[in-house]
C-alpha cells in the first residue's frame, strides 16, 4: 500500500479511537492508553518511512562541523559538499556558535544530545500552545495529534535540522502577543528569522500594520545579532556566506522533490527536471516570470485583504493575518524545504485550540481538514520512474497546494471580519471593541451588517471563557464559535 494511503487509514483509525475514548467514562484510562499506544506506533511508522534515508544528515554534514570550524578555522565554515550550495552550513556565521558545545562530543553523543533537545523543544511548543488554547482536554489531544501526525516535523527531526526550534520561537512570539509583550514577541520572531530566512517577511508585515513595538523588538534583535556576527567572524566570512550560499541561487532554482515553493513546483513540471538532484539549474524565463507574477498576486491580495478595516485589529484578527504571512513566506520564497511546512502547525493548532477566527463547522471545517491532510503526510520519494508523469509531479507538491488552500481560507475569513466590523465583542474592562466571531457574522441578518449595534444592557451579557463579555447578538447565535 502507498504510504499516503496508509497515512490516511491511520488518521481515520486514530480519530475513531479518540472518539470512542472521549465517549467513555473518564474513569476508564484503558481507552486513553490505547490511543496513546496507537500514536506511538504511528510515530514509529512515520519515522521509518520518512526521508532522509541517512538519519541526522543535516546535523552531521552541516551543524556538527560548523561548531568546530567557527572556533578553529572560520574559512572552513562554508565548505560545500556534493558540489551544491544547499549542502553544508547555510546560516550566518554567528549561528554556528550554537553548535560549538556539540562539536566537543563524539558525533554519536552529539546526535543523541540534539535529539533530546529537539524533543524538549517540541514538548515546550505543545505546552505553550496548550497554555493559550481553550482549556478542554479534547482540544489538547487534537493539538498533540497534529504534532504526532505531521510528516514535515518528523522529517525535520530525522534530518537533524533546526526548523522545529524555529517553530518554538514562533509559538513563543504568539504567546508574547497573547500577553501583550510585543517587544518580546518581536525578539522571538526575529530569532526565528535568523534561523530560517523566509520568516524575515514578518518584519515587513509588522511595519505595514504599524505595530512599532514589534518592529522595535524585531529590528533591534536583527541588528544586534548581525553586529555580533560581523564582530566575531569578520566581514570576509560574511562575503563568503553570500558568495557560497546566496549568489549561486540568483536566477537559478531547484527542482528537487523536497523544494516546496511555487518556483520549485514550476521547475518540477518542466521536461527533464531532476527530482533527486540538488544542483541549481537555470530557471527558464517563463518559469521565473510566472513565479514572480504569482508572488506579486499573493502579496497584493494579502495587502488588500489586511487593509480592509485596518483600524480594528484585535488578537483574533492579528492571528489570522500572521498565519497568512506565514503561508506567504513558504510559498513565495525561492527555496522552501518540505520541513518548513511544519510551521503550519502554528495556525492549525490555533484553530484546534479555538484561537483562530475560523468557524468550526460547514465548509470552513472541511477546508481546514483538507489543508491539514495536504500538509501532514510523510515526506517520501518514490523515485524518478514513479514521478515521470505531470500529474505525479504535481502530487509531490501537495504541501504547496495545502498552504495555498490555507492562505485562501485565511484571506476569506479576514475579508469577512473586515466587512462586518460593526458587530462587536466588548472585552471586560476595555473600551476598545473586539470583532465578532466569523461564524456569527455569517449567521447575522443582512440588515445588521453595516449598522452600529446598540450596546446591550448588562442583563443581556454572558461571560466568555476568555474573559470577554458576549453581546446579546452573540448569545442568539450559540453555535457561533471560533476554531476547531
Amino acid at each position: 500500500m502507498h504510504p499516503y494511503l496508509t497515512f490516511l487509514a491511520l488518521v481515520l483509525l486514530i480519530s475513531l479511537l479518540a472518539l470512542i475514548a472521549f465517549r467513555l467514562e473518564p474513569e476508564r484510562p484503558a481507552a486513553n492508553g490505547l490511543v496513546g499506544l496507537t500514536l506511538c506506533g504511528v510515530l514509529f511508522w512515520l519515522w521509518s518511512v520518512s526521508e532522509p534515508s541517512v538519519t541526522f544528515s543535516d546535523f552531521t554534514v552541516a551543524y556538527y562541523p560548523a561548531g568546530r570550524a567557527i572556533i578553529e578555522d572560520i574559512p572552513r565554515l562554508f565548505v560545500r559538499c556534493w558540489d551544491t550550495p544547499v549542502c553544508g552550513f547555510v546560516n550566518i556565521p554567528i549561528v554556528a556558535l550554537l553548535f560549538t558545545p556539540f562539536s566537543m562530543l563524539t558525533l554519536r553523543h552529539a546526535q543523541w544530545l540534539f535529539v533530546v533537545l529537539s524533543l524538549g523543544s517540541l514538548i515546550l511548543s505543545l505546552w505553550l500552545l496548550w497554555s493559550i488554547s481553550e482549556p478542554t482536554t479534547w482540544r489538547k489531544w487534537v493539538i498533540a495529534l497534529l504534532f504526532v501526525m505531521n510528516g514535515p516535523l518528523v522529517y525535520s527531526v530525522k534530518e537533524g535540522n533546526l526548523t522545529h526550534v524555529a517553530l518554538l520561537l514562533l509559538i513563543a512570539g504568539v504567546v508574547g502577543l497573547e500577553k501583550t509583550w510585543e517587544r518580546s514577541a518581536g525578539v522571538c520572531f526575529a530569532l526565528a528569522a535568523v534561523i530560517k530566512l523566509p520568516l524575515l517577511l514578518f518584519v515587513v508585515y509588522f511595519a505595514g500594520v504599524r505595530r512599532w513595538r514589534l518592529v522595535t523588538g524585531y529590528g533591534l534583535t536583527l541588528v544586534t545579532i548581525s553586529a555580533l556576527s560581523l564582530w566575531y567572524a569578520g566581514w570576509a566570512s560574511h562575503v563568503e556566506w553570500y558568495r557560497e550560499v546566496i549568489q549561486p541561487l540568483s536566477g537559478q532554482g531547484l527542482a528537487a522533490f523536497n523544494v516546496q515553493s511555487i518556483e520549485g513546483v514550476l521547475l518540477r513540471l518542466q521536461d527533464g527536471a531532476r527530482l533527486y538532484d540538488w544542483k541549481p539549474v537555470p530557471a527558464p524565463a517563463g518559469v521565473r516570470l510566472t513565479g514572480q507574477a504569482a508572488a506579486v498576486l499573493l502579496v497584493g491580495l494579502s495587502c488588500l485583504v489586511c487593509l480592509r478595516n485596518p483600524l480594528s485589529r484585535p488578537r483574533e484578527t492579528l492571528y489570522v493575518e500572521l498565519s497568512m504571512v506565514l503561508c506567504l513566506s513558504l510559498l513565495i520564497s525561492p527555496i522552501s524545504w518540505t520541513h518548513y511546512y511544519l510551521f503550519l502547525l502554528l495556525p492549525l493548532s490555533l484553530y484546534a485550540g479555538n484561537r483562530l477566527a475560523i468557524p468550526a463547522q460547514g465548509g470552513w471545517l472541511a477546508a481546514m481538514i483538507v489543508c491539514t491532510l495536504l500538509v501532514s503526510p510523510p515526506v517520501i520519494f518514490a523515485g524518478e520512474q514513479a514521478t515521470s508523469q505531470w500529474a505525479s509531479r504535481l502530487l509531490l507538491s501537495h504541501y504547496v497546494l495545502g498552504a495555498l488552500l490555507l492562505w485562501g481560507v485565511l484571506a476569506a475569513i479576514r475579508w469577512k471580519l473586515g466587512a462586518a466590523h460593526p458587530l462587536r465583542l466588548v472585552a471586560s474592562g476595555e473600551k476598545r471593541p473586539m470583532p465578532f466571531p466569523a461564524q456569527a457574522l455569517s449567521e447575522a441578518p443582512r440588515s445588521e451588517l453595516g449598522h452600529r449595534q446598540r450596546s446591550p444592557s448588562p442583563r443581556g451579557r454572558q461571560t466568555w471563557p476568555s474573559g470577554h463579555s458576549l453581546s446579546l447578538a452573540q448569545r442568539n447565535c450559540p453555535s457561533a464559535k471560533v476554531g476547531w
